[in-house]
Formats: C-alpha cells, sequence, structure tokens
C-alpha cells in the first residue's frame, strides 16, 4: 500500500510539471517570432528537463522545430539547415511522421535565404505534399507561406497570391489539429496578402488585410517591426508621404528590441530603402554602409547582395557615378558567382535605366538586355528544377503503380468469366472447401508444401538482402543493387545521412552498411533503367553530405545465378568503370 501511495505522489508532481513545460512550448510559437534571442535562451533551459516529461521524444522534436525557426529568424542559416536535417530524420526513425514536414520547411527556407533554388523547392514540394497527407494544417500553412515568398520574389504574383489565399483559409482549422507545432503568424500573412494586392492594383483589398496585420494583438516585437516597415512600403507606394513617416517612426521604435546585429543589419536594410525611395538620401547610406559590414563580417552574401544594390542606387542618385557603378558591379560579380538571376535582374535594370537618363543609349540598350536574358535564365533555372523534381517523382509513381498491378494480377485473373460458367465454379470451391476442411479433421499429417521463401522479421542484414535475392529469383521479378563508398564520410554523420536517404527509397527497399566501408541499397521490382532514376535522385541528397569528392555509385542487376557477393563484385566494377576517365577521342 505505501508502494503505491508513493508513485500516486510522484505522478501528481510530474503532472503540474508536464502541462507547464506545454504552456511554455505554446509561449514560445508566438515569442520566436517577436523575439527569438529570448526564445533561444528559453528553448535551451526548457531542453535540460526534458527528462521530466512523460513523452521527451515529441516534445524534443517540437523544441528543435523552434529553436530551428529561431536560428533562421537569427540568419544562422548553417545551424538551421544541419538540425533540421538531423531530426528530420530523427523524426522518421521514431515514426514520428508528423513532425516531418515541420523540419523540410525548415531546410527550405534555409536555402532560399542562400539563394539556392536547386535545394529549395523540392523540399517545398515534399513539405507540402507530405502536411496534406499527414493532415498537418500547421506545417502547410507554414509550406505555403514560404513558397508565396519565393513566387513573390520570381514575381508569379499570381501563384503567391493564390498560396496565400490557401493559407488564410486553413487558419481556423488549426484549433482542431491535436499537436500543435509551430505556425507562421496570420500577421505575415495579412501583410503579404496586402503588398501583393497593391501590385495587382487592388487598393481597397490591400486596406482590408493591412488593417487586419496591424490589428493584429499577436504583433508584437519584431513581428511590428516588420508589420510597420512593409505597411511604409505600402504607404510609399500609394503617395501616402505623412502616413509613411509614421509608419516609418514606429519601425525605428522598436529597433531597440531586436536581439541580434544580423536582425539589426536586415531592419537598417528595410528602412534604408524607404528612405532612398523618399529622397533621404544621407540617412539611408549611412544605414546601408552600418548593414553591409554587418553581412559581410557574417559572410552573409545574399544580404550583402542586396545591401550593395541599394547603395549603389543612392550613390548613383548623388551622382557619385564612380562609386555606384563599383558599388553595382560589386554586387553583380556576387550574384553571378551564386548564381542569383533575380539579383541580377534588378542590378542590371538600375543600370539600364541609369544610363538611359544619362542618354546613353548604347549601355542603357545593352544593360536591357542583359536584364532580359537574367529573367529568362530565372525562368527557364525554375522550371528546370521543377521539371526534372516532377519527372523523377512520377516516375517512381508509376514504378509503385507498376507494381500494384503485378501484385493484383497475381491474384485476380485478367479474364473475366462468363455468367454461365459461375454456378459450376461456385460447385467446385464448395466441393474444394469441404476436402480442405475433411483433410483438416483427419489424424493423418499431410506433406509439407514448398512455400517461396520469405524474409525472417529476426535476420540480419546480410541475411535479408539474401532472401529478397531469393525471392526475386523464385518470382522472376527484376532487382537492382546499388553500391556507395562511404570512406569519405564521417562515421557519425553515416546514420543521418541514411535516414535522409530512405526517405527517397520506398518502404520494401534494403540498406545495409557494409563492413567494407560501403553502402548497399537492394532494390526490388526495379530494372537497371528504372534504377539510375533511382541514382539520379539519390546523388543530391549524398552531395551534401560528401561535397570533396564526385559522388560515385555502383549498379548491378540481378542474373539469374547471381549471389550477393557476385552483384556487390559487378556493382564495385560499376562504380570503378564510372570513376575511369573518358577518353577524348
Amino acid at each position: 500500500m505505501d508502494f503505491r501511495l508513493i508513485i500516486l505522489s510522484f505522478m501528481l508532481w510530474l503532472s503540474p510539471a508536464y502541462s507547464l513545460t506545454l504552456e511554455q512550448l505554446d509561449q514560445l510559437n508566438i515569442s520566436v517570432f517577436q523575439y527569438p534571442s529570448e526564445a533561444l535562451t528559453s528553448i535551451n533551459d526548457i531542453e535540460q528537463n526534458l527528462h521530466a516529461n512523460l513523452n521527451p521524444n515529441a516534445i524534443a522534436l517540437r523544441i528543435n522545430a523552434f529553436k530551428c525557426e529561431a536560428y533562421l529568424q537569427l540568419g544562422e542559416n548553417a545551424a538551421a539547415l544541419n538540425l533540421a536535417r538531423l531530426n528530420q530524420a530523427k523524426a522518421k526513425q521514431l515514426r514520428l511522421d508528423e513532425a516531418r514536414p515541420y523540419f523540410l520547411n525548415c531546410m527550405a527556407q534555409a536555402y532560399l535565404n542562400y539563394g539556392n533554388y536547386q535545394q529549395a523547392l523540392p523540399l517545398i514540394h515534399s513539405a507540402i505534399a507530405m502536411s496534406r497527407r499527414l493532415e498537418q494544417p500547421q506545417a502547410l500553412i507554414n509550406g505555403l507561406w514560404i513558397r508565396s515568398q519565393l513566387d513573390a520574389q520570381v514575381q508569379h504574383n499570381d501563384t503567391a497570391i493564390e498560396d496565400l489565399r490557401l493559407a488564410l483559409d486553413l487558419y481556423p482549422q488549426v484549433s482542431k489539429q491535436n499537436e500543435h507545432w509551430l505556425l507562421t503568424p496570420i500577421a505575415y500573412l495579412n501583410i503579404a496578402m496586402a503588398k501583393l494586392m497593391i501590385k495587382e492594383g487592388e487598393p481597397k483589398q490591400a486596406r482590408l488585410f493591412l488593417d487586419k496585420a496591424l490589428t493584429d494583438p499577436l504583433s508584437g516585437g519584431k513581428i511590428a517591426l516588420n508589420l510597420s516597415i512593409d505597411a511604409a512600403k505600402i504607404a510609399q507606394l500609394n503617395q501616402q508621404d505623412e502616413l509613411r513617416e509614421e509608419y516609418i517612426q514606429a519601425a525605428r521604435g522598436k529597433l531597440a528590441e531586436l536581439g541580434s546585429s544580423f536582425e539589426l543589419a536586415n531592419a537598417y536594410k528595410q528602412i534604408a530603402f524607404i528612405d532612398f525611395s523618399s529622397g533621404k538620401y544621407s540617412s539611408a547610406e549611412q544605414l546601408l554602409r552600418l548593414s553591409i559590414n554587418t553581412f559581410k563580417k557574417e559572410a552573409n552574401t545574399n544580404a550583402t547582395i542586396g545591401a550593395l544594390h541599394i547603395l549603389a542606387q543612392v550613390n548613383l542618385a548623388q551622382d557619385e557615378e564612380r562609386l555606384g557603378l563599383e558599388q553595382m558591379n560589386e554586387a553583380i560579380g556576387i550574384a553571378k558567382q551564386k548564381k542569383l538571376y533575380t539579383d541580377l535582374k534588378l542590378c542590371y535594370a538600375v543600370l539600364a535605366k541609369y544610363f538611359a537618363s544619362k542618354q546613353n543609349y548604347e549601355l542603357a540598350y545593352d544593360y536591357q538586355l542583359k536584364q532580359f536574358q537574367a529573367a529568362e535564365n530565372e525562368t527557364l533555372f525554375i522550371q528546370r528544377i521543377w521539371l526534372s523534381y516532377l519527372k523523377s517523382d512520377l516516375s517512381r509513381q508509376k514504378q509503385l503503380s507498376y507494381e500494384q498491378k503485378n501484385a493484383t494480377a497475381a491474384v485476380i485473373p485478367t479474364s473475366v468469366l462468363p455468367a454461365s460458367v459461375l454456378p459450376a465454379l461456385l460447385i467446385l470451391c464448395s466441393f474444394a472447401i469441404f476436402i480442405f476442411w475433411s483433410r483438416k479433421r483427419s489424424p493423418k499429417t499431410a506433406k509439407v508444401i514448398d512455400r517461396p521463401i520469405s524474409i525472417k522479421p529476426n535476420a540480419t542484414g546480410v541475411q535479408k538482402l539474401e532472401d529478397m535475392l531469393n525471392i526475386s529469383k523464385q518470382a522472376g521479378y527484376p532487382l537492382s543493387l546499388l553500391v556507395l563508398d562511404t570512406s569519405g564520410m564521417l562515421s557519425r554523420e553515416l546514420p543521418a545521412m541514411i535516414e535522409q536517404l530512405k526517405t527517397k527509397l520506398r518502404e520494401q527497399d534494403l540498406t545495409l552498411l557494409g563492413a567494407e566501408e560501403q553502402l548497399l541499397i537492394m532494390l526490388p521490382h526495379t530494372s537497371e533503367v528504372r534504377a539510375n532514376n533511382v541514382i539520379q535522385q539519390l546523388t543530391g541528397t549524398i552531395e551534401l553530405w560528401e561535397s570533396e569528392s564526385k559522388v560515385n555509385i555502383g549498379l548491378a542487376s540481378m542474373q539469374q545465378f547471381d549471389s550477393l557477393q557476385s552483384m556487390i563484385k559487378r556493382a564495385r566494377v560499376s562504380q570503378l568503370r564510372r570513376k575511369k576517365p573518358v577518353s577524348l577521342n
């Protein structure tokens, strides 16, 4: 009886601590956007007490989702990327799939901050699709918000508006979600919609969304600062000078609440753009120089390009042509190196307009052609990314559909039986059932019927591969084996990389880390052509972990007399053949 009292007392003590932690987590969802530096400190304090919770794995993932967003808010994209990558793999390992789209969104946002659309777009697509499948409206709203930002950057206003409309329509469903994770503030969605409405020539609609954003009760701290800056931009477009100055003063009053140098530099850059647009060149130049110093110190090339682009315009407007062109060429050089076609397009447009105002129409025409070329490269670049991803996704879906059809064909006859045969078929089935029942009742032992080999649940990794090979031989299905040399990777990073690779594989695909520093991936029901498609899908993921050398994956397709060792040898020969340089002749 005493033991039961002790257990009951322990549970009563633990329950309030658990509910208090959940309350803190709900507050973090707000503070991570309002005061990210303070939120990061609170997150570190909560992490030290995770062992006192009833479900530490789920809470740890949610804590890391908040931490990932805090890193993004503070401009620490590399830290956000690493944290999201590891926790996405951990969520899959723990079978907490509902957490995965939040980390995919975090990775996508970090890549967008780097200007790396090639990595960001597929992650956004995967996060949105997974959020819909798992019924996670919070993650879906976050994914739509990120995609709308990208569409707005590349002037795809129609698709950006549709994404924002859908996200706003989904907001009421958030309260019905069982587990609350991370959610983008609705004020950001409303202010983004207001800016798009202004660009589309809908001032009344823009005003409605702007009022909703500014009157949001949760718009404090950094959220209030960003809302004031965006409201000042809208007032500038509407030529409302007094209203613009009112919003800018409100934004300046919030600068003291920022907790990091990057946040302050980013705010300076945005305020400087408004000052430049309103003719306050001295104030704009002072703020931009402070921003550029911070961005260069933190090696943030994307933010540096934006600040240089504005500073060059300030100097050109003050007839300091040499200095302005020097700064613009510096921005263009970085944008070319990073293949940031959007920034290139904006820089060339400024130079074309400037030289046209100086009546140097030859140079203006040249820069206008470069502007059009950059815009075309931007569109083609994004289209190629989407098409390559959609093609690979469609190929995987066709493969799964093909396997399902084969499985169905093995069970159901292809030809439709005529109606006249059905009575006889029913009689035969009844007779067969009677014989089976009578044999089961008889004490005589029947002979064991040979069955196809199945994969044993407790089999080792090598045994599973051999069983799958034998099954494919008996059934006559195609099978392929991929071999990847992992000697150039850090051993502590291998488990996370393998978990990330599994997100691109099917459930029936088998993976095994061999003893000779090689990763084996067995693909049942996969021909050599389709295995090459899988290699192309996996290469992009492996390159994130093995950046020092070219990714080389060996391939072997099953032959009737193959063993596992013979397939591994042929795959390694294929790997060596791909490494061999091709003759110029």
